[in-house]
């Protein structure tokens, strides 16, 4: 039989993780569920992990290790189910989610469902520890209805800025064959999943608590070099040209994300000076190329909105830029 959900994990040194990550989910599954891995030569025992606690998993080795958007092509090649869902294997996935996901599946047969998610450090995870972090909402919008409004879904999006594949499961029949995790890149989500959104008609938001993110060390915003400025900026470059006709509220929160990560890039490549004072031209460019609004536009938008302070942090960068 055709399975109902693919589950794929793309692995690449999680061994220590890894028991808890299975530990979450195997209570859970059904026989319409399929588990594909992706071991991208992964230096540590991960992959016969897997194989020693999930004998129903399908285990795919490369023989070199070629990074997390080449392991997830791989996993989207190899996938069979009418619903995919990319999770990471140092995450949890929380108790009862599967069935609660296959109900809400067949009553809507929705094409995108997102979900929220919690965070967590390898320490208790209580009301008194970090509770800041308990709950953290991926989508702005109605919860438990489908939409099929575009601007609501895109907007609603952009407001979190939460693009994560494991808060969003995905109808295969509605992912485009062209559109790929770019190899080589971090912020390869940022990349994939509002471009993703264009495609998806019918979008379910539950506002629940399905995954728990495990946080380990410094995240990508917190450690950005050279490389990791310009694909941060790089991700979103001609979504603006991709886009269908907007209201006025979706292309604000579109193009006020863009600037967002155009000023934080530019803070941070300030900082470091030397070579990546280099980019700061091209970071303008990309916003250009990235949000629905011009420069003065959005300067427009924000006054009109009564967003004075986000007026004034945009205003002298817009002069320097043009």
């Amino acid at each position: 039989m055709k399975p109902w959900l693919s589950l794929l994990f793309p692995v690449y040194g999680v061994e220590p993780w890894l028991k808890a990550c299975i530990a979450s989910l195997a209570p859970q599954l059904d026989d319409g569920v399929e588990l594909v891995f992706v071991d991208d030569a992964s230096p540590d025992g991960s992959a016969a992990l897997v194989e020693q606690r999930l004998h129903q998993a399908r285990v795919i080795r490369l023989p070199h290790n070629r990074g997390v958007s080449a392991a997830r092509n791989r996993l989207l090649d190899e996938a069979r189910g009418d619903y995919l869902w990319f999770i990471d294997p140092d995450d949890l996935v929380e108790p009862g989610v599967i069935a609660r996901l296959k109900a809400l599946i067949t009553r809507h047969k929705p094409d995108l469902l997102s979900c929220d998610f919690r965070v967590f450090d390898d320490g208790a995870s209580t009301e008194s520890v970090k509770p800041r972090h308990r709950h953290i909402t991926s989508f702005d919008g109605p919860a438990g209805v489908v939409m099929a409004d575009v601007d609501q879904r895109l907007r609603g999006f952009f407001v979190h800025g939460q693009f994560h594949p494991w808060s969003k499961v995905v109808r295969r029949a509605c992912w485009p064959a062209t559109l790929r995790f770019p190899e080589g890149r971090v912020f390869e989500d940022m990349a994939i999943y509002p471009r993703l959104a264009l495609h998806t008609p019918r979008h379910l938001h539950v506002a629940e608590v399905w995954i728990a993110y495990r946080q380990r060390g410094g995240s990508l915003l917190s450690s950005l070099d050279v490389k990791r400025l310009d694909d941060w900026t790089w991700a979103l470059d001609g979504l603006a040209a991709e886009l269908p006709p907007l209201n006025d509220d979706a292309k604000f929160e579109i193009a006020h994300f863009c600037a967002r990560t155009l000023l934080r890039a530019r803070r941070r490549r300030l900082q470091l000076g030397g070579e990546a004072l280099a980019g700061l031209q091209t970071d303008a460019e990309r916003f250009d190329r990235s949000s629905p609004l011009s420069r003065r536009e959005l300067l427009a938008a924000y006054v009109k909105r009564g967003r004075w302070l986000r007026g004034l942090q945009w205003l002298p960068h817009a002069r320097i830029m043009s």
